[in-house]
């Protein structure tokens, strides 16, 4: 099992060109844009890149933690308000997939994977929920022997690239002939024997390299290894070798940040004990990866004076049946899908992150609101059923396009069997330019839109509506012309229609802030009726007087009427919670979120399974949809 040790490492340097070539544009996107925490979760060998992304993230300002997939699952308390990143090589080992399914669970506010092969298990179950997206790369050198080696700097370097403060990371940097770092590691080893106990001592960015040489000893039993930093050795982490000093040697992982540190530490001790001094003269993330070179270096030295190859040390068959335990049962809850799926609900629409938090009395008025709430939508007759858009018929990566394909063939069906579609958008025409491109025209008078927010409504075959040739709302001409003269850090894109004023942003990192500086301004004015709503890619500023999604009801009720059909009305929105743009649609007691929900009792619940959102439950919503003569009824899976 495994492959030659020796040989993995002639290939580091190939690899680390390679994963500084690839394309992280998206990768990077995803993971600095929200300053939540964020945990980072790997197992074996891919723990260490785990801990080195958690230094990058904290350049940045961020929490980040580093946890295997057994603390992922003690944590749960945490994940709902964090962000989650899967760090795997081969994205199939029971531990990663158990980590992955415990954070689906919990609906964290994103989950990220990132693997060294594509198409994996990891992947694949990446693929089944709507919170997660998943970035694999085929690695050249194909598998790692038994341990990480090519595919740990392969981690490094794209994480690198995505987070460090440089793009190109200079080839010099590791050096397969570096003969001097040979000679000391020989001289080094002549001072030590099989038995000796490694202390790794680190500081700064030795810190994830000094947990992978952990790994890396263990895995391959190498040696004990023990690891600290600089100053915490200086906590009674000394004292091994007052006790065991015959028998025990230094480790010294040194960037130019710890140098100094360094050497009057190691001035204080015995000049007996054995130290080799693994150097960088890089300074930041660029030493962690040639740190982590010349540790390889090390560990193959170490290897051969133990009579072991790393890469392929034999595995009793005890350790495979370790390795491939299967546990998950253990942790398995022994709930119904229908309790789970009404868990799930509660805790969305209480605010909390595990269902544990609730007191009796807080769990028995959920309990209520939820089964009343599901019963009133169940029973009620339906004619017409009123959508968001952005965000629940159409996602973000065919913002472009239009409608969802997968959703397409669903809405036809609710036209087809007679009965009516609305909805309502905070976009003018381009929406009913996207309606026509799959809805026939004999069903267009079917489909009731509410453009810029509900300030002007008609039918799918009115190409009069909007009109362009309204006069521009003065109470919004003002707004417009504060923010026009206000000095913001970065480009902020307006575009005002006679009763809306769109604020767009391109640069999604700098969001939070100028948001915030834009509402200020905003609300500084004073103005009557000004209302502000976001959707998920904008904020609109409307005149409530005017406006309002709502005002879609009436018209589909009266078109109801006329077809005979019930005159009820479902809806569906994805920003529930105010200031999101479908805070007045979803709080009719018919109102499913596919995202956000309000925190009122008695509308605007989320009921799809933990995970699915957006498009994915509004799939859910209408594949529960039982058609009638003349009402369609929900019937929830």
């Amino acid at each position: 099992m495994g492959k030659p040790f020796a040989k993995e490492i002639v290939k580091i340097p190939d690899t680390l060109k390679w994963s500084l070539n690839q394309n992280v544009d998206g990768l990077k996107d995803e993971l600095v844009c929200d300053k939540r925490p964020l945990l980072i979760i790997g197992s074996g060998g891919s723990l260490s890149a785990c801990h080195f992304a958690a230094m990058l993230f904290q350049e940045y300002g961020m929490m980040a933690k580093a946890v295997t997939p057994l603390e992922l699952y003690h944590s749960k308390s945490i994940l709902r308000e964090s962000l989650v990143l899967f760090i795997s090589a081969s994205g199939k080992n029971n531990d990663i997939l158990f980590g992955y399914k415990t954070a689906i669970e919990c609906e964290p506010a994103k989950m990220i994977s990132i693997c060294m092969k594509k198409d994996s298990p990891l992947s694949q179950l990446s693929n089944t929920t709507s919170i997660s997206k998943d970035y694999s790369y085929n690695l050249p050198t194909g598998g790692d022997g038994f341990l990480a080696t090519n595919s740990l700097i392969a981690f490094f370097g794209i994480l690198f690239k995505t987070l460090g403060t440089a793009s190109i990371l200079p080839e010099s940097i590791i050096q397969i002939d570096d003969e001097k770092f040979k000679n000391e590691i020989d001289d080094f080893l002549l001072q030590v024997t099989p038995n000796y106990t490694f202390s790794v001592l680190f500081g700064g960015w030795g810190q994830p390299v000094a947990i992978d040489l952990e790994s890396k000893f263990s895995e391959a039993a190498l040696g004990d290894v023990l690891i600290a930093d600089y100053r915490n050795f200086g906590h009674g982490r000394h004292h091994w070798f007052d006790k065991r000093g015959a028998n025990a040697c230094i480790v010294a992982l040194i960037t130019p940040s710890e140098i100094e540190l360094a050497e009057k530490t190691f001035a204080l001790l015995p000049k007996y004990i054995p130290i080799i001094r693994i150097v960088s003269k890089k300074e930041g993330p660029a030493a962690s990866i040639e740190l982590l070179f010349k540790s390889f270096m090390l560990v193959n030295a170490v290897g051969n004076l133990q009579g072991i190859d790393p890469g392929r040390p034999g595995v009793p068959d005890y350790g495979s049946d370790l390795y491939h335990l299967n546990y998950q049962k253990i942790f398995r809850t022994s709930l119904s899908r229908s309790e789970l799926m009404m868990r799930s609900a509660i805790i969305r629409k209480s605010g909390i992150s595990l269902y544990r938090e609730l007191s009796i009395s807080e769990e028995n008025y959920w309990t209520v609101a939820y089964k009343k709430f599901v019963k009133g939508l169940q029973k009620t007759n339906y004619g017409s059923i009123i959508f968001d858009y952005d965000g629940t018929i159409c996602s973000s990566k065919n913002r472009w396009k239009g409608v969802d394909d997968e959703l397409q063939g669903y809405l036809l069906k609710i036209l087809e069997r007679g009965f009516l579609i609305g909805v309502a958008t905070g976009r003018g025409k381009s929406v009913r330019e996207d309606l026509h491109k799959f809805i026939p025209e004999k069903f267009r008078k079917q489909v009731v839109i509410a453009y810029y927010n509900g300030n002007e409504i008609g039918a799918l075959d009115d190409e009069n509506i909007p009109d362009k040739k309204s006069e521009v709302n003065q109470i919004l001409q003002k707004v417009h012309q504060t923010l026009l003269t206000y000095p913001f850090p970065v480009q902020v894109e307006f575009l005002i229609k006679p009763s809306q004023l769109t604020i767009q942003i391109k640069e999604r990192n700098a969001w939070r802030q100028v948001r915030k500086t834009i509402i200020q301004l905003i609300m500084l004015q004073n103005l009557p009726n000004i209302q502000i709503l976001e959707s998920s890619h904008s904020m609109d500023v409307i005149d409530q007087s005017k406006s309002g999604k709502l005002l879609i009801t009436s018209i589909c009720k009266q078109m109801a009427m006329e077809r005979g059909i019930a005159t009820d009305c479902l809806y569906l929105g994805d920003k529930g919670q105010w200031p999101g743009n479908d805070y007045q649609l979803l709080s009719s007691a018919y109102s499913l979120s596919v995202d956000e929900v309000s925190p009122l009792m008695d509308s605007c619940w989320n009921l799809a399974a933990p995970g699915k959102k957006n498009i994915d439950a509004t799939v859910y919503y209408l594949s529960c949809l039982n058609y009638k003569d003349k009402a369609i009824n929900l019937k929830l899976k």
